[in-house]
Order: C-alpha cells, then sequence, then structure tokens
C-alpha cells in the first residue's frame, strides 16, 4: 500500500478511538489501496495492524485485484445465494473477531453525493438499501463519526498518487493532440468527441494501464455560447471561422483529469481572439500565484478581475477550479468568491476561466490541473492551450 497515505488512515484510527474504517465507493478504494474496481461492490476494512482486507464480488476479475493485501471473495453475483450481503457482513464481523476490535466503534463516510464510476461505467450495480445501518452495527461499539478526517483525504495526493496522475495526464496529452489534429470545418461535435474518446481507450493495454476511458464533449460556435452552463456533443458540424471548445473527464487505472481546451477550425475575428486571449491571460495570472498558504479566493479573483477589466465580467459565470484527481470533481473547498480554502501542498485543483454567452455569440474556457508543491506548483496538464490553423 502508499505508505503515506497509510500513516493518514492510522492516524485517523488512533484519534477517533476507532476499531475500523470501512471504505467502498471506487474513489475510496482508489485513495486508500490504489485498486479501482470493476463491479464497484468492493469493500476494504482498514485497521491498525498493517493487515486491511477487501472484500470483493465473486464476479471481479482476478488480475486487478491488489497483490499486497488480503482479499476475500463473497457471493454476490451467484445464482444460488439468496443474501450475499448478509454473508459479506457477517464476513466482516468474523474479521473484527478475530482482529479482537469488536467492541470498537467503525467509522466511513455515510453520504458524500456522488461517487466515481467504476469500470462497468455503464451501470452501478445496486447497494442495499439498509447497506448505512448493517455497517454501523459491525461492532458492539456502533459508528463514530470521522467524516471530516475521510473527506480531508481527497485533498492530499501523496508521491504514489502523484505518479498515478502522471501517468493519467500523459493520456490526456495524447486526447489533445487528437483534438487539435482533427478540428477542421465539415466534422461533427459527435465524430470529433469519438474520435478523441477511441485514441484514449486505444491506450488500455499499455504502459500498465488497464482502464483508459474519455469523456470528451464537443461545443463549436454558437453551441459554447452555453459552455459556462453545461457540457455536450451534438450532431453539429464546425464551421469556419469558429472557436471550438474540448472539455474533457478523463481516468486512467481510477485516477482523473479535467482538462479544457478551445481551438479554432480557421481564422477567427478580432473579438474572438480578444476573448481568447482574455481567458489565457485570467487563466496565467491565477496560476502564478499559486502557492501553499495562499487563499482560494483571492485566486479566483485576480482571474475574475482580469476578466471584468476586458469588459466582459459578466460572461464568466462560474467557479475558477476545483480539486481533482480522485474523481472528474473532488471533494474540497473551490476556487470561487468567497471560499475560506487555503492552497496546501499535495493538493491538485483546476484552473479554469472561461468567457461564454449570448451577447458575443461564442465561448472559450481554458482548463488546466495545478499541483500544489513545496514551494509553489506544477501544471500536469502542460500541453498546448491553442495550436497554429494548418492548412487544409
Amino acid at each position: 500500500m502508499n505508505l503515506q497515505r497509510e500513516q493518514m488512515l492510522k492516524n485517523i484510527i488512533r484519534q477517533h478511538d476507532l476499531g475500523a474504517l470501512v471504505f467502498w465507493r471506487p474513489d475510496e478504494l482508489v485513495i486508500t489501496c490504489g485498486y479501482f474496481p470493476l463491479w464497484g461492490l468492493s469493500f476494504l476494512v482498514y485497521t491498525e495492524d498493517d493487515a486491511p482486507v477487501l472484500f470483493v464480488p465473486e464476479l471481479e476479475p482476478e488480475d486487478i485485484l491488489p497483490k499486497d493485501m488480503k482479499v476475500e471473495k463473497y457471493p454476490w453475483g451467484l445464482m444460488d445465494c439468496a443474501d450475499p450481503w448478509e454473508i459479506l457482513i457477517n464476513m466482516i464481523k468474523a474479521m473484527l473477531v478475530k482482529k479482537n476490535v469488536q467492541r470498537l466503534p467503525v467509522s466511513f463516510i455515510k453520504n458524500i453525493g456522488g461517487t466515481a464510476p467504476c469500470m462497468m461505467s455503464g451501470e452501478q450495480p445496486p447497494l442495499p438499501a439498509d447497506l448505512i445501518d448493517r455497517l454501523s452495527a459491525l461492532t458492539a461499539g456502533g459508528f463514530n463519526d470521522a467524516t471530516q478526517a475521510l473527506l480531508d483525504l481527497y485533498a492530499y495526493k501523496t508521491e504514489a498518487d502523484v505518479q498515478c496522475l502522471r501517468r493519467t495526464h500523459k493520456i490526456a496529452a495524447i486526447a489533445v493532440e487528437t483534438f487539435y489534429e482533427n478540428l477542421r470545418p465539415g466534422i461533427s461535435e459527435a465524430a470529433l468527441a469519438g474520435l478523441i474518446e477511441y485514441a484514449v481507450q486505444s491506450m488500455t493495454g499499455s504502459e500498465g494501464i488497464h482502464f483508459s476511458k474519455a469523456w470528451p464533449m464537443i461545443l463549436s460556435g454558437r453551441n459554447a455560447i452555453a459552455g459556462g452552463k453545461y457540457n455536450r456533443s451534438t450532431g453539429k458540424k464546425l464551421q469556419q471561422g469558429e472557436m471550438v471548445m474540448l472539455e474533457m473527464a478523463i481516468c486512467v487505472n481510477g485516477y482523473w483529469a479535467d482538462i479544457t481546451r478551445t481551438g479554432q477550425t480557421s481564422e477567427i475575428s478580432e473579438q474572438q481572439n480578444k476573448i481568447f486571449n482574455t481567458v489565457l491571460e485570467a487563466q496565467q495570472k491565477a496560476i502564478a500565484m499559486m502557492k501553499p498558504g495562499v487563499l482560494m479566493a483571492d485566486i479566483d479573483a485576480a482571474a475574475r478581475q482580469h476578466i471584468e477589466d476586458a469588459g466582459l465580467g459578466a460572461c464568466f459565470n462560474h467557479a475558477l477550479g476545483h480539486h481533482v484527481g480522485f474523481r472528474y470533481h473532488d471533494i474540497g473547498p473551490s476556487l470561487s468568491p468567497g471560499s475560506a480554502g487555503v492552497l496546501r501542498e499535495g493538493m491538485l485543483l483546476t484552473v479554469e476561466p472561461g468567457i461564454y454567452g449570448e451577447a458575443i455569440g461564442c465561448g472559450a474556457r481554458i482548463e488546466d490541473n495545478i499541483l500544489i508543491t513545496k514551494d509553489g506548483f506544477e501544471i500536469l496538464s502542460n500541453y498546448p492551450r491553442m495550436l497554429a490553423i494548418k492548412e487544409v
């Protein structure tokens, strides 16, 4: 396991006098042991004795299971099993008795809203409606709330996490290159998105990658007016003289990047150039401020002020950025007006100013993923932000 993460988990157990921590959401499993589940029905029970146990359904593929921890299988998915959940709970209880922590409370995150999808992202298998009650009754000590400490795990990327995130961003570079190479009049938004998706998924099986998937969304011309509200690809064909936005979530082995680029199909107008350059300059000003101890609200204010000074303040209608890495949108304070968040080493945040609206008839956004280092920052997504137009 990740030694830095192990120490963080042990500290939570000690500080809250716990017998065990329980994790089952796909992003939690990536955080705690680097395992990205296929079915999304695996449960990690973490105890202080350096011997966590991972309970996985019988149908989980063997080749993706962690090699450095004990794995137990429970009979979810088997035709002749009436209640696999009762069996799972009893297996966990027996393990806690064996470790002699059956009188101490357990803790887990009861509700954090959304979660990253599992590998079977087309369908998340259903969990039992009374799962929280069953887990809360695992020991005689019941449930002890350590929610905030567990949520704080999302905001820190360990050295091992960063190495995995570098691989994700290396694949994201292929997606960005595919976007620019195929940015031409006549191709549809959906077809361009499909080429990007193909390029990313084709990396599965190489460089230690067992899962590589992108969710690219293309907004061209007037469709990008709504870029501050939502992202989607349609059947619209790209036209001459349009700015085109790529908004993309990308996941490699359970680690996520969130990238936006704005390109152009051919020469664009002076106003469009001003919009793009204003977005780029706002982003550069914000990134230059990023280091431990800086207020997140101050970073947002710097980018927002630059856009306002250009007379386009009304067209920037969302927060400047958010945490990313274990999910498309990680939990944690955002770069936004009024945010109380403070940058700390190990955070990974997006910086994504944008300008859109009916008044300007188009939209542009640039988004990068910024790792906060000991003395400043590192741009993990340091790819071209706009390429020169090629002759077609």
